[in-house]
């Protein structure tokens, strides 16, 4: 049904294959969202995958490295492996690409300005810009501000291993086991910031505006909407993808709602919230408009479902085809290798099916 695929560091090699993992992930699941795109996903590896050293050896290389899961042809999940947990006869390790914890890129914010930005050009080189403002509320000389920015890089300018758990007791279980979570791209939108407004424009062009500032996102399709807003930080720098999602959840100027994120080839497509029945639900297997289940991987969010067996009825007063009682809008879709998933509406329960 699929291969998960395993790819250099996109700041090294965009291009480069290094194997196939579908057999080290024989627990993969991972989730794609509508505002958002391809989200988080997941998967271990213990002992009867891969020796004692071949593990840590994972734990040492893999941070980075992109994943990309294919079915049929089609890219169906693509992101990177943005955490490592190693757990070695009960003690705990993690290297992490969460920027609260990992930056190259880094100034200090303090009454009434900005330092100058200092960077680690080897670590930008291996896993990409990752900024980071540390901002301060009492004031500092500048050579002070300026001292604490270089701390603050020299600390974090790598993911290094740390050591999480495990190590104040007496450890008696033996084994070593990798927890890996993987991120979609997404995610790196937060790894730069915006410092300044912009005079308000079509709110679609404001978020072309903001995907065009990161490193490795581009624009896909993002559908005209007319909606008149800024871009305003208040003053206060503020994350690309905190931006954007801020955005999205003004929705458009007709007062519908809109979706966007990041998809194959880290492409951002954008665009109106779906509003017409295009799937329907029946014994617990999700078909689409020609009565033919689709495949756990290949299921998108941002559709609007018919549940066969719900009561009919009238639409309630005021509300929309999503709003009647046998309809739902599914905001995040969930694969759970081998071949089950899971769906998640904006209300009601979840749904759970199996191909």
């Amino acid at each position: 049904m699929y291969n998960l695929l395993l790819y250099e560091r996109l700041a090294i090699d965009p291009t480069n294959y290094r194997d196939n993992i579908t057999y080290l992930a024989q627990d993969w699941q991972r989730t794609i969202c509508a505002v958002g795109g391809y989200g988080l996903g997941d998967f271990s590896i213990g002992q009867d995958q891969l020796t004692r050293g071949e593990i840590v050896d994972f734990y040492n290389r893999a941070i980075g490295w992109r994943v990309v899961e294919m079915s049929y042809g089609f890219t169906t999940w693509e992101g990177r492996i943005s955490q490592l947990r190693l757990t070695i006869d009960g003690a705990e390790f993690t290297r992490s690409l969460d920027p609260e914890n990992w930056h190259n890129n880094v100034a200090v914010r303090y009454p009434p300005t900005i330092t100058d930005w200092a960077q680690n050009a080897s670590s930008i080189s291996l896993y990409g810009e990752s900024c980071y403002v540390d901002s301060v509320g009492s004031p500092y000389a500048a050579v002070a501000a300026e001292a604490r920015r270089d701390r603050r890089l020299a600390e974090y300018a790598y993911p290094r291993s740390r050591a999480t758990g495990g190590l104040a007791s007496a450890r008696e279980s033996k084994g070593v086991r990798l927890d890996v979570l993987c991120a979609g791209y997404v995610f790196t939108l937060n790894q730069r910031y915006r410092l300044t407004d912009t005079a308000p424009a079509n709110l679609s062009t404001q978020v072309g505006v903001l995907v065009g500032e990161s490193e490795f996102v581009t624009a896909g399709t993002i559908a005209t909407n007319a909606l008149q807003v800024p871009i305003s930080t208040e003053g206060i720098p503020t994350r690309l993808w905190d931006l954007i999602e801020e955005l999205i959840g003004m929705g458009d100027d007709t007062g519908a709602d809109y979706v966007g994120g990041v998809y194959a080839g880290r492409k951002f497509d954008g665009g109106a919230a779906a509003t017409t029945v295009t799937h329907h639900w029946r014994n617990g297997v999700l078909y689409n408009g020609t009565d033919n289940p689709i495949l756990p991987t290949h299921i998108k969010p941002n559709i609007v479902v018919e549940l066969v067996h719900a009561p009919r009825s009238q639409t309630v007063p005021g509300g929309g085809v999503k709003e009647k009682p046998n309809r739902i809008y599914i905001e995040q879709v969930e694969f759970i290798a081998p071949d089950a998933y899971r769906l998640t509406p904006r209300y009601g329960p979840v749904l759970e099916g199996r191909a």
